[in-house]
């Protein structure tokens, strides 16, 4: 009895653990020519089509089609998602995101401040106080000699961060951070 309580958890964290992991490799490419558009080009088309700066962008597979799923920021600092495909470059969605309407157990709305704290990023873009996500892309791909597919951007004990998933000319999958600070990057 004892043997099969033990094993039943580890059996179900094994497939859990597969299917994390079969999510990942299925969103991340496999060949740096596998898509038609770059995550840099799907970022730039998305920048044009929608006016907004991009903040965090990612490879995804839907329904079989490779695409990109970029998250941008408003003037307002509103947050606009945008879909482009990788094959064709199509900007196949624009949606503008509302901040939620639930507060915290403060009365705090957590929209407002998703908003305000969009809006400090943009500030800091726009200050040159902070590195946009073209610039930390193009030093992460120039330091580790690949393409870019996963950008997300991470507040760790009040340092700005992004996280930046690559696959590199030897078809390996490496991830790196990059500093949002200009001077410490």
């Amino acid at each position: 009895m004892k043997k099969s309580t033990v094993f039943k958890p580890a059996a179900v964290a094994l497939v859990f653990g597969m299917t994390a992991f079969a999510s990942y490799a299925e969103e991340a490419p496999t060949s740096l020519d596998q898509d038609a558009i770059s995550l840099t080009q799907a970022v730039s088309i998305a920048k044009q089509s929608t006016g907004a700066t991009p903040m965090e962008a990612e490879r995804d597979v839907e329904m079989g089609q490779a695409i990109y799923e970029i998250d941008l920021i408003n003037q307002n600092g509103e947050e606009v998602h945008a879909v482009v495909h990788a094959k064709t470059g199509e900007v196949i969605l624009t949606q503008q995101r509302r901040g939620g309407d639930e507060g915290d157990d403060e009365g705090h709305d957590d929209g407002d401040d998703d908003q305000l704290e969009n809006a400090l990023w943009l500030s800091g873009v726009n200050k040159g106080d902070v590195l946009s996500l073209e610039q930390a892309v193009a030093k992460a791909e120039a330091q580790m000699g690949g393409k870019a597919w996963s950008v997300e951007l991470e507040d760790e004990d009040d340092a700005l961060l992004y996280d930046i998933e690559l696959l590199n000319a030897n078809g390996k999958h490496v991830e790196t951070q990059i500093s949002a600070s200009p001077a410490k990057s």
